[in-house]
């Protein structure tokens, strides 16, 4: 049975009216003692995600394509990120990696998490001030207090599918799409809250066992260029009473983690289409 997600409007905007159109300036997330912020960025081609936490620090998790270089700056730098301990790279392809080395020329970036197999198929090499941690296959990592990541599996070619759980809270981060590997997950009985859709809703995965399954309150779907989000996962998704959200469509979306329960937030900007 779902949960009821409820909707949180505790965060300040600060407006600059230069212009007729007023833009947001900065947020802040008012995160007490121990709560996380996990933000699905509203790229307009891409996959990042932000994990903050009340305490300070950073982890991006993947950079957005290049092509949406001067959003993910300008979000990071509206939702006040000063520096990033880590960022963790989950596939190749420009749209998860495009803006690796851009970020490097506007934060000290101390550590990259990556797998073997992606590393080898990166066109820029890693900076050498940048220390390198290699992730593994069943491997289970804290990304930052409080906030852990389980490797459910990485493919031949470096896709990463992984778990976040914050306390009994689980965020189901699925990389390729790859039946045998939803059958495996499916089979393990694990529920979650909060699902990101494979390759950009691709549609030859997401299955409605799968969803049944799983089970999760929402879904997140970022945008690729070249991949239209297919119908019949959509169709699945509403099949299960999954919330479906489009960070590129409504803007950034910030679930605010307290204890056993947590917030959404959607944050849209001038630029949401």
């Amino acid at each position: 049975m779902k949960r009821f997600v409820l909707l949180s409007f505790l965060l300040v905007l600060c407006f600059s009216s230069n212009s007729a159109e007023a833009s947001i300036e900065s947020v802040d997330l008012n995160l007490e003692n121990h709560e996380v912020a996990i933000t699905f960025l509203d790229l307009s081609v891409g996959e990042a995600i932000l994990l903050q936490r009340s305490e300070g620090g950073a982890v991006l998790i993947n950079t957005g394509s290049s092509a949406s270089e001067e959003e993910l700056i300008d979000r990071l730098r509206i939702l006040n990120v000063k520096e990033i301990s880590k960022v963790f790279l989950t596939n190749a392809d420009e749209v998860y990696t495009g803006n690796f080395n851009t970020l490097l020329r506007y934060f000290n970036v101390d550590e990259l998490l990556i797998s073997d197999q992606l590393q080898k198929s990166l066109i820029s090499p890693i900076p050498s001030q940048v220390v390198k941690t290699v992730v593994r296959d069943k491997q289970k990592l804290e990304l930052l207090e409080d906030v852990n990541a389980e490797i459910i599996n990485i493919s031949k070619t470096g896709e990463v599918t992984y778990m976040l759980s914050l306390g009994s809270q689980h965020l189901l981060m699925m990389g390729e799409v790859d039946v045998e590997l939803e059958e495996s997950i499916a089979s393990s009985g694990r529920t979650v809250e909060v699902l990101k859709v494979a390759n950009f809703g691709d549609g030859n995965g997401t299955s409605a066992e799968f969803l049944s399954s799983i089970d999760p309150q929402m879904a997140v779907i970022f945008r690729h260029k070249n991949i239209d989000v297919s119908e019949s996962v959509l169709e699945r998704l509403s099949e299960t009473w999954t919330d479906v959200y489009y960070p590129y469509r409504i803007g950034s979306v910030t679930l605010r983690f307290q204890n056993d329960r947590y917030d959404v937030i959607t944050l849209p900007t001038k630029e949401t289409r």
